[in-house]
């Protein structure tokens, strides 16, 4: 059988997306403080932690050739957590960052019909310095080691009804506060992002049933390195932060994006995601 070629796709994406994430972190740093001003969000002391649990509600596009040459899209639903420990302020990584979620999608093909189900898993751990401290800003940065798996399910009756994407890689993160006022009461704008840098990945190679594989236990033939040059990925947030209570209301977006062409196939799935969260802080006991 001949071997057919798949058209790449402009990526330009997702290198847009990553300049807005770093236009967003580093450019209140050159705000100045505001003198005597409150503050609606702070990084934790030495062995406290500040947890926020969010719910979200979005919009997820999936083209997954393996499975249909169709793009798809639809509304997802997710729970985010995150949180942020001082494990010790005085060494240069003395600060984790740490962002796991679960997310839920049904998309349907607006021009051929049949439907896809997705559901994703992810969890990132990342060990910072910090690297900006003033009155009114703060900014962590490291290195994570980065874990994503997702299931595709296709009702379209192809040939090959379901197919796995995902992760195990080191990357970066970077995560930033701002705190302003705005008539009197304390708010904080806090934005992160978690990118991959190199690691493996698992996919078909071209025409490749999982039956085959199984079959003929070719599960090593699966498995790719996956770095900048063929793998892209990023997980992005936004959020303003307000108090409420004994804790803080957060409202915000999460932008989430992964595409490679790995085993002959193309793949490009996003999803976005607008998130409202409560945020709570702790002592931790050793």
């Amino acid at each position: 059988m001949k071997k057919q070629i798949i058209p790449k796709t402009d990526s330009s994406l997702y290198f847009k997306v990553l300049s807005i994430a770093a236009l967003l972190i580093f450019l209140p740093a050159l705000v100045l403080p505001v003198k005597g001003q409150l503050s609606a969000w702070e990084l934790p002391g030495y062995k406290e932690r500040v947890n926020v649990f969010s719910l979200g509600l979005g919009r997820t596009t999936e083209r997954e050739t393996y499975l249909s040459w169709s793009t798809y899209s639809g509304t997802s639903v997710s729970f985010e957590e995150d949180n942020w420990k001082c494990y010790s302020p005085g060494k240069l990584f003395g600060y984790g960052r740490t962002h796991s979620s679960i997310l839920y999608s049904s998309l349907r093909n607006p021009i051929g019909g049949g439907n896809t189900l997705y559901l994703e898993v992810e969890c990132f751990y990342s060990r910072a310095w910090h690297a900006l401290h003033t009155e009114s800003s703060d900014l962590l940065v490291g290195p994570s080691a980065m874990f994503k798996l997702g299931g595709i399910y296709s009702g379209s009756n192809s040939n090959n009804v379901a197919t796995g994407e995902g992760y195990l890689s080191i990357g970066i993160c970077a995560d930033y506060v701002w705190r302003f006022n705005i008539g009197g009461k304390p708010l904080a704008f806090q934005a992160s992002f978690f990118s991959p840098l190199a690691g493996i990945a698992p996919s078909p190679n071209y025409d490749q049933p999982y039956w085959y594989v199984y079959k003929y236990n070719q599960y090593a033939s699966m498995i790719h390195f996956a770095w900048l040059g063929n793998y892209r990925a990023l997980t992005q947030q936004a959020a303003i932060v307000c108090p409420l209570s004994k804790g803080s209301l957060r409202v915000g977006c999460t932008y989430d994006y992964l595409g490679n062409e790995l085993g002959g196939h193309l793949t490009r799935i996003s999803d976005i995601s607008f998130t409202i969260g409560y945020v709570y802080r702790w002592e931790r006991k050793d």
